[in-house]
């Protein structure tokens, strides 16, 4: 089924498309995440038992040639112990300048467990390369840690790894989502928490999303958040890394993914500090010597990457969205969704402005033609102030106007024209295109709009006026006839 509306939705709320069975465009699947049934995980109820299935795991795996994902934490540091020897792949950024603790803490990891350590440099332009590639293959706007997933799983094949390895299941399995975990949630404030996005700050038509909430409600406060978060957050999270290795046609394999809790997590404990306890005593009995890192996600400097974006411009977003009160993750997402929605349903976008005083068939023409030649129509509106300034006055009010523009057909979006910057509205709409009257054609004034507009990509197409008719014209002819009928 096709809902672009739930689609956007969905992704933004949760990070991915929750339902299998929706798509954002005809023809397009996007690709659902397949999860080993609890019926084949081992069972394990302490860091012994958890100690020995890992193992378990590894010994299958013999005769490849495995790579680590290699982070600072203690969940890839206790896979890395298995591993004695092989490849360790550690992201890196900035030159090395960004989390410099969670490297150090990476390379002192390589080195306890005779690993060749290899970075993995990222940079904007190289997420920027791989974006469209795990997109197409997830048929769906991705995770932040997709691209660099992505450019790690290209370099390992280089190296020849068969198989990498990664320690994403632990939080899922083990209760290392401490902050989700940290107390029993009422309805109204587990929604607030647990969503990445309120698609109804950002997005012009949000589809529904609230949905799923209702699935897991108990009754008037009340919510399942345990369940909620336990399917939810595992799917969101295994379907990054799914797509992206995915995408690089790299085999990979998660050793926590396969193991199951015995007994119900110790929510206590979780709340004492002690948030992945089994991993904990196990990552204790692995290295001895070596202090229990500090949980840090896998890095990515989102922040910096979008500290002085501006927002997105499609259609499909609001106008009045506070980029400033968004955290990088966020700002990544209303990134990446636009990026794919112009790689599957690239707009031309028009624009033209006017008074639009006493409308008439004249308007009407323009903005049929405006529209014949442009997928998505803005019409600029001149306030009452800005009439008075070019030495006018418009009969009808700004709001009537405005309204009434807004009511023809041919029109998708009406905005207020404040001044006459048409670089200025450029910059606030990205159109493609500016539709105007053939009457300012070849003046100083259009001739260097038209520059100013062509060096960031848009151009300017003059339309003739519809002989005979103009608002100025009817009121003139009002007038006439008042004074006659006097």
């Amino acid at each position: 089924m096709v809902d672009k509306k739930f689609c956007m939705s969905s992704y933004l709320a949760y990070r991915y498309i929750e339902r299998d069975d929706m798509d954002f465009f005809e023809g397009m699947k996007h690709r659902p995440i397949v999860r080993i049934p609890d019926s084949e995980k081992v069972l394990v109820k302490d860091s012994t038992e958890t100690d020995a299935a890992i193992q378990q795991v590894f010994d299958t795996l013999k005769g490849e040639r495995l790579g680590l994902l290699l982070s600072g934490g203690m969940d890839s540091a206790t896979l890395a112990s298995y591993m004695k020897g092989c490849d360790a792949y550690t992201f890196r950024f900035l030159g090395g300048e960004f989390q410099k603790e969670e490297l150090q803490r990476a390379e002192r990891f390589a080195e306890y467990n005779h690993m060749t350590l290899h970075y993995v440099d990222i940079n904007w332009e190289e997420v920027q390369k791989a974006l469209p590639i795990v997109m197409r293959c997830k048929g769906a706007p991705v995770h932040s840690i997709e691209p660099q997933l992505y450019i790690a799983a290209k370099q390992a094949q280089k190296d020849g790894i068969t198989r990498l390895i990664i320690g994403d299941g632990s939080d899922y399995v083990f209760g290392g989502m401490d902050k989700l975990l940290s107390k029993d949630w009422k309805y109204e404030e587990w929604k607030n928490r647990f969503i990445y996005l309120n698609p109804n700050n950002v997005l012009r038509e949000p589809g529904n999303w609230e949905y799923l909430f209702e699935r897991y409600r108990i009754d008037a406060t009340n919510v399942d958040w345990f369940a909620m978060n336990d399917v939810v957050s595992t799917e969101e999270s295994y379907s990054s890394y799914e797509n992206a290795f995915s995408a690089a046609q790299m085999p990979y394999t998660d050793p926590y993914d396969k193991l199951k809790l015995a007994i119900p997590l110790d929510l206590n404990r979780i709340r004492a500090g002690e948030s992945k306890y089994v991993i904990r005593e196990l990552y204790k009995k692995k290295y001895p010597d070596l202090p229990l890192p500090e949980k840090l996600p896998m890095p990515r400097p989102v922040d910096i990457y979008f500290k002085d974006w501006q927002g997105p411009t499609r259609p499909e977003f609001r106008r009045d969205i506070d980029m400033s009160a968004l955290t990088g993750n966020q700002k990544w997402q209303l990134y990446c969704l636009e990026q794919f929605l112009n790689m599957y349903e690239p707009l031309k976008i028009g624009y033209t402005t006017g008074v639009y005083d006493l409308f008439h068939i004249g308007h009407l023409n323009l903005l049929r033609k405006a529209k014949a030649q442009c997928d998505y129509l803005i019409v600029g509106v001149s306030t009452d102030d800005l009439v008075e300034y070019k030495g006018k006055r418009s009969v009808i009010p700004f709001e009537e106007r405005k309204e009434i523009v807004g009511a023809i057909k041919y029109v998708d979006e009406v905005v207020t024209q404040e001044n006459m910057d048409k670089l200025g509205a450029w910059k606030k709409y990205h159109f493609d295109v500016m539709f105007v009257g053939d009457d300012w054609k070849g003046t100083d004034k259009w001739n260097k709009i038209e520059k100013d507009l062509a060096e960031v990509g848009a151009k300017v197409v003059y339309f003739p006026y519809t002989k005979g008719t103009s608002s100025t014209l009817i009121n003139e002819t009002l007038i006439r006839l008042r004074e006659e009928n006097k």
